[in-house]
């Protein structure tokens, strides 16, 4: 249903689901995508390829915390421009 307003597309309605509601649902934006290739969980090219694997992976019980600590340390410490990533590689 959210995704039949203008301009919202599925990252947005996940971040609304997810955010405001609290149902577990998956937000990739550049962090979450660059992250989550970084330490190996995914080998995808683009976020919404990230999305798919991601749904498939995770337990649906770890979606909410994960994609908040994905976001956070994609933010703050492996950034998507950054050569000096701390993150661990899982891979």
């Amino acid at each position: 249903a959210l995704m039949s307003l203008q301009a919202v597309r599925k990252k947005t309605a996940n971040l609304v689901l997810a955010e405001a509601f609290n149902i577990p649902a998956i937000c990739v934006d550049t962090h979450v995508h660059h992250l989550n290739n970084h330490m190996g969980i995914v080998k995808t090219k683009t976020p919404e390829e990230t999305h798919v694997i991601l749904e498939k992976v995770l337990p649906l019980k770890y979606w909410l915390e994960w994609n908040n600590l994905s976001v956070t340390c994609g933010q703050n410490i492996c950034k998507p421009k950054s050569k000096n990533c701390k993150c661990p590689k899982l891979n």
